[in-house]
């Protein structure tokens, strides 16, 4: 219960106190411990059961994390879901396809730094004829016909592709 007291030793307010005289171990420590150690009896009995009913087995899909050598070795700019390395393995089969860029079949071989203005303006003058849902098939087109792709002509692809 809690009782007032009031204290005559030069204290302006009085305060309150908790009389414990009336809770014992018995009433208040002893259920606090039964309640505890059921628990903990039901966390044991629980983490038993977990362990029982869920046995591993083949059929579970297992989280397989990527090494360097599985990793994509494409330039991955972003633009694709999948991988383009998978989506070359995807499409490996089906016929090139040309988008009227036969043109630029003449810079197979060469490097991505190793083109002129005029070149790049044969470039830009196929890729924006194309129309949005085209781009990442001309880009596979590109590489099965072995030729690489400036990088200018890259990122505006990918700009073009995100809008």
């Amino acid at each position: 219960m809690i009782s007032r007291k009031s204290s005559g030793q030069g204290t302006p307010y009085p305060y309150l106190t908790l009389n414990i005289s009336h809770l014992t171990l018995k009433k208040i420590v002893l259920p606090a411990f039964y309640i505890f150690l059921a628990m903990v009896v039901i966390g044991v009995i629980l983490y038993i059961h977990d362990r029982l009913t869920n046995k591993p087995s083949d059929s579970q899909d297992e989280i397989v994390v990527p090494t360097e050598q599985d990793a994509c070795s494409d330039d991955c700019c972003g633009a694709h879901d999948v991988c383009p390395s998978e989506m070359m393995l995807k499409h490996i089969n089906d016929p090139v396809e040309y988008y009227d860029d036969e043109e630029l079949d003449a810079f197979k071989g060469r490097d991505a730094g190793d083109y002129s203005d005029d070149e790049l303006e044969q470039w830009r003058d196929v890729l924006y004829t194309l129309r949005h849902d085209e781009l990442l098939a001309w880009e596979r087109s590109i590489k099965k016909r072995g030729i690489v792709m400036p990088d200018v002509i890259k990122e505006e692809l990918i700009s073009m592709h995100n809008a």
